[in-house]
Order: C-alpha cells, then structure tokens, then sequence
C-alpha cells in the first residue's frame, strides 16, 4: 500500500509500527481478501472510566452484557453488594441514564483528512447528551475498603450516579421500593480444597440473605461449580457466557 501511495504520491509514507496514523485490517477467508480501515482506534468495549482496579476486574463488555440479560429495565433501585471496582453499579447507571460510555472519545478517523466528519461526530455527541435522564438509585458496596475506593475513583471518571458504601453482602438491606441486586461472586478458581471449602460458606451465607428480600430480583455471574447448590436457591434463568476463557453462568432469581 506504501509503494502505491509512492508511485502515485511521489514519496512513501513513513510509518510508525507501534502507532500507525491509520490501521488497515486485512482478513482473509474462504479465497476473498477483505480491507477495511479502522475508524474507532482504540477498542470500543474499553470504556475509559476504568482509572482503578481490583483483582479479577470484570470487562466491561461483559458487565453490560449482563445488566441486559438480568432484564433490568432501569427503572427500579439497583444494587451491587460485591462491588469490587464497580463495573458492574457503573454499567448499569450508564444503561439507566441512557449515557454512551466513553462518549467523549476522539476516534481514530476524527485525525484523517476528511472535512465531513467533524461536524457529523459533533451532531452524534451532541444528540446523545440531549437522550440522557436520571436514573433510579444506584448502589455499590463492598466489604473491602480498598474495593470501594477504586469504585468510587471509577464512578466519577464515568461522570454517573451511583452511591459507594462499604458493607457486607451477608448483611445486605431491602431496596425502597424493591428493586435489582447484581452480583459478580467471587468463583474460587485457584482455591484449594479449605478455601473451596470457605467459598461455599460464603455461598450458603449469601443465599440466606438475599432471601429475605421479599420482591427483589436478583441476576448473579459466577464461574463456580459449587456456587448453584451452595447458594440454596433454584435459579428461575441461567445464561452461559465467557469472562475471558472462563466459562461462567448468569443466574436470575426472584425473591
């Protein structure tokens, strides 16, 4: 593509291969070769609020994925009791607030010589401020000190609502009205058998909580095979997903 650009051009771009100005995908299949540019640049599914992390932090694809298979519909108080860095409280306020995630991003075309972009990308940004509303309370809690700190590092990076507490899931309290819990368990991939063994408590533990909480729906990720049965509740929806190369179940309960 350089030695055409030369041929036509007169001269032959210089490239920077670890920050190219323009990235060329190339992908070949089944005989066809197929070229297409990328406008974006950087991954759409980062979202760029993500400023602290805990350990196993969630994607935050995958965290608004399961904001849309709980079938939440942004209305009711939602609840996230195992925050860890609050990717799951922060993808929900953005779904109920109606805000596009990293709407202030430059993209990667907005730096090509082309005079029609600027004005239509202004418009786009411009249409998705005017769609914004207020959501219903959203919270996040942890009992880990250091958990809340990084969620409430990340909520104002992602200019949304959402109250930040430190707490215990095991002593979690009623939504006014009852609303949504969301939960991103911890799944125990690397315990031993007496860690497992704790895990499962905490499970059993959890499970006796949430069931006081007499009108709430709850959608909870896990990647644990002790986590369905420990937990004590049949789960009324399961969803498969992939947290990276983990598989893992979204269960959906009604209390």
């Amino acid at each position: 593509m350089v030695d055409a650009l030369r041929d036509k051009a007169g001269f032959r771009p210089d490239v920077n291969p670890r920050a190219p100005d323009v990235l060329i995908v190339a992908h070949l299949g089944k005989g066809v070769c197929s070229i297409s540019f990328d406008m974006a640049g950087d991954l759409l599914s980062n979202r760029g609020y993500r400023v602290r992390t805990v350990e196993a932090p969630l994607r935050e694809s995958l965290a608004a994925a399961v904001v849309l298979l709980s079938g939440w519909d942004g209305r009711t108080p939602l609840h996230d009791p195992v925050c860890g860095s609050g990717t799951l409280a922060i993808e929900a306020a953005l779904f109920a607030s109606r805000k596009a995630p990293n709407a202030g991003r430059k993209l990667a075309c907005e730096s090509w010589p082309r005079t029609s972009d600027a004005p239509l990308l202004a418009r786009l940004r411009r249409e998705l401020q005017e769609r914004a509303v207020q959501p219903p309370p959203i919270l996040a809690s942890d009992r880990d000190a250091d958990a809340v700190e990084a969620t409430q590092t990340n909520v104002r990076a992602a200019g949304v609502d959402v109250r930040v507490f430190q707490a215990d899931a095991r002593e979690i309290q009623p939504l006014d009205p009852p609303g949504q819990l969301l939960l991103n368990v911890p799944y125990g991939e690397r315990l031993e058998a007496g860690g497992r063994k704790q895990l499962k408590t905490f499970y059993h533990q959890l499970g006796k909580s949430l069931r006081g909480l007499e009108g709430h729906r709850a959608a909870i990720l896990s990647g644990s095979e002790d986590f369905e049965s420990a937990f004590g509740v049949r789960p009324r929806t399961r969803h498969v997903v992939w947290n990276g190369p983990l598989k893992c179940v979204l269960y959906g309960f009604a209390f």
